[in-house]
């Protein structure tokens, strides 16, 4: 049998694009309360678009997927890495560290990055990358590491080519290596607390 995949009815078949991938999940999350889900959600969207405003980063250029508990976000292609390990993911932990110290909930949150090729369809976003970031901040040992209000994985790409070598105020010797196997995913992977 067959399967007419949806693309070859159309004129060209779509390309992907490649786009770094950030996700974050806040810990937790099912056990709280409606009006503190509410506030969480709030809390976390607010200081993920600040953080990426001091980032020079555009909301608008960014494709969003809420996801519920957190949200995926990617960012097109020529933004740096860089930019997104610092002074986004700083920005962003200081945020919540600030709510952490004041109000409830306590947001703790673990962040994945990741780059990869990724389709945009009628739906939102699909590609097995994209897979791979979710899988990554979803990870046993992310989960285990994640001691503050936030927790860092980068996947070994980003790690050899961004991290590894120190720029701006990224310390490659904060991050320890492990190995991630969740699902269709087995790859090593670098974890970081991030507060």
């Amino acid at each position: 049998m067959t399967v007419e995949l949806p693309w070859r009815r159309f004129r060209h078949t779509p390309v992907p694009e490649y786009r770094s991938i950030f996700v974050v999940d806040i810990a937790g999350f099912g056990r709280w309360s409606n009006p503190l889900q509410i506030v969480a959600r709030d809390v976390l969207t607010n200081a993920v678009r600040d953080a990426f405003r001091v980032a020079g980063i555009r909301w608008n250029d960014l494709g969003v997927q809420d996801r519920g508990d957190g949200m995926m976000v990617l960012i097109p292609g020529q933004v740096s890495k860089v930019d997104i390990l610092d002074p986004f993911l700083p920005r962003l932990t200081a945020r919540l560290r600030r709510h952490n110290e004041t109000a409830a909930p306590r947001i703790r949150v673990r962040l994945s990055l990741h780059a990869g090729e990724v389709h945009r369809d009628a739906h939102g976003w699909v590609g097995s990358d994209l897979n791979t970031a979710c899988r990554l901040a979803d990870a046993d040992p992310v989960r285990a590491k994640l001691a503050g209000d936030a927790v860092l994985v980068v996947s070994d790409v980003l790690y050899q080519s961004v991290v590894r070598h120190g720029y701006r105020r990224v310390d490659p010797a904060a991050f320890s290596r492990v190995e991630i196997a969740e699902k269709e995913v087995r790859a090593p992977a670098w974890v970081a607390q991030m507060s």
